[in-house]
C-alpha cells in the first residue's frame, strides 16, 4: 500500500510518520498563527494573511462558471519566511486536478504557472496545447496509486509554507485524491481556509485531516469568508439537503398554467442548448445520441444559477437532438444533474422546475388556484406531443 493510501486512511505508520511536525512547526512557525493543542484560539488573520487569501479569491475567480458541478476554487502557496508565492492554482474544470494541486505544481517545478495552465484548461486554445498536454498527464499520474508521493511528497518541507485556500480542501476520494492529504503529504505547516465545504462529504473533514496530522489550520472570518462563501453560492444550495418536493399532476398542471401566463406576460425564463448537437448517424438511436452528449459546464452554470433564481424555465433542446423522444430523455438528464423536476415535455422543449432556497413559489396555492379549471389535463408521463 502506497504511504498515500496509508495517509488518506489515519494508519498508525502515518501518524508516525508525521509526529516529528508538531515539534519542528513550534520552531519555524509564527506563533499567533496557530491554533494551540488545548483548542484555545490565537489571534486572528495577520494583514499578511487577509492580503494573500484576496489573492486566492481572484485565482478562484478564473474558474467561475466553467466548473459545474463542481464549486470555484482558488489556493496560494506562500513561504511565510520571506513571503515569496512559491503557486498559485484555481479549479478549472470538474475532473481536473483542484486548486491546491495546481498550486503544488507550480511550487513542486511540474508547471511554470498553475494559473496559466488552469486558464489553458478552460479556454482549451491551439496555442495552448502543449500546455494543456502536460496538464493530462499530470492529471493522470496524479490520479495512480503513488501519483502524489512522486509528484508532491516533501515538496514544500523546506520552508514554512502556508496554504490559502478559499473553499476548505476536501478529505474524500472522487475523480481526483483528497486535497487536504495531497497538501499534509507535501508538508504545508499550515492551511488558511476561507469558507468551510457544507458538503456533507467533507464538512469539516479536511480541517480534522489537517490537525490530527499536525497542520495547523485557521478559519478566515467576516468580509473575508463572506467573499470566499459567495463564490460557491449554487453549489452550496446544490448540495444542501432538503425536503424532496413531491410533485404530483395536479402540481404539473399548475405550473404549467403558470408558465404559460408567464410565457404571454414574456416574464418566463427560457434557454437554448449551445452544446453541440448528436450527429445525424447517432441519431437512430436514443441511447447512441442522447446520452453520449456533454453537458457543457458553462451551459449547465447559467441554467442552475437561473433556476435558482426563476425556479421554472424552459429549455430549448431542438438544436441538441433531433427527434422528440431523444429530448425527452436529454431534458431528464439536465434535470437529474440540477435535482429539479420536468413539468413538461412538448415537442424539443422541456419545462424544468426547482422550489428555490428559499423557494418562492407555493404549488399548493397554486393548485388551489387551478381548482375548478379543467382536470382532464393528460399527465401520464409528462409528455404532450405536438
Amino acid at each position: 500500500m502506497s504511504t498515500f493510501r496509508r495517509v488518506a486512511s489515519f494508519s498508525d505508520a502515518y501518524q508516525a510518520k508525521f509526529a516529528y511536525r508538531s515539534s519542528n512547526f513550534a520552531r519555524i512557525s509564527q506563533p499567533r498563527f496557530y491554533f494551540r493543542s488545548s483548542g484555545t484560539h490565537l489571534p486572528a488573520l495577520s494583514t499578511e494573511d487577509e492580503g494573500f487569501l484576496r489573492q486566492a479569491i481572484e485565482c478562484a475567480k478564473e474558474g467561475l462558471g466553467h466548473t459545474f458541478p463542481n464549486p470555484a476554487v482558488g489556493c496560494v502557496l506562500v513561504n511565510q519566511e520571506d513571503g515569496t508565492v512559491l503557486g498559485k492554482g484555481f479549479h478549472p474544470r470538474a475532473g481536473y486536478p483542484h486548486a491546491e494541486v495546481f498550486a503544488l505544481l507550480q511550487a513542486a517545478g511540474h508547471l511554470e504557472d498553475g494559473v496559466a495552465a488552469g486558464q489553458a484548461v478552460v479556454k482549451k486554445q491551439n496555442e495552448q496545447g502543449a500546455i494543456l498536454n502536460e496538464v493530462l498527464r499530470l492529471s493522470q499520474q496524479y490520479t495512480t496509486d503513488d501519483g502524489p508521493e512522486q509528484l508532491f511528497e516533501d515538496t514544500l518541507a523546506k520552508s514554512n509554507v502556508t496554504a490559502y485556500v478559499t473553499l476548505e480542501p476536501c478529505s474524500h476520494y472522487g475523480k481526483t485524491p483528497p486535497c487536504a492529504v495531497t497538501l499534509a503529504l507535501a508538508q504545508a505547516s499550515r492551511v488558511v481556509v476561507g469558507f468551510r465545504d457544507p458538503n456533507p462529504k467533507v464538512d469539516g473533514g479536511g480541517v480534522k485531516l489537517l490537525r490530527e496530522v499536525g497542520v495547523a489550520v485557521d478559519m478566515a472570518e467576516g468580509a473575508l469568508s463572506e467573499a470566499c462563501a459567495e463564490l460557491v453560492t449554487n453549489f452550496v444550495k446544490r448540495i444542501t439537503p432538503r425536503d424532496e418536493t413531491m410533485i404530483n399532476g395536479s402540481k404539473r398542471r399548475a405550473l404549467r398554467a403558470l408558465s404559460n401566463r408567464k410565457k404571454s406576460e414574456g416574464t418566463l425564463a427560457e434557454m437554448s442548448w449551445t452544446g453541440r448537437a448528436a450527429p445525424r448517424s447517432e441519431s437512430a438511436e436514443v441511447r447512441d445520441s442522447e446520452s453520449d452528449l456533454v453537458l457543457q459546464p458553462e451551459w449547465m452554470e447559467a441554467l442552475d444559477d437561473i433556476l435558482w433564481k426563476e425556479e421554472l424555465i424552459c429549455i430549448r433542446l431542438n438544436k441538441a437532438v433531433k427527434k422528440k423522444k431523444e429530448a425527452k430523455v436529454l431534458g431528464t438528464r439536465i434535470a437529474a444533474e440540477l435535482t429539479a423536476h420536468v413539468a413538461q415535455t412538448v415537442g424539443h422543449t422541456v419545462l424544468l422546475y426547482r422550489p428555490g432556497i428559499p423557494a418562492t413559489l407555493d404549488l399548493d396555492q397554486l393548485v388551489a388556484s387551478m381548482k375548478g379549471n379543467d382536470d382532464n389535463d393528460k399527465d401520464d408521463d409528462n409528455e404532450e406531443e405536438e
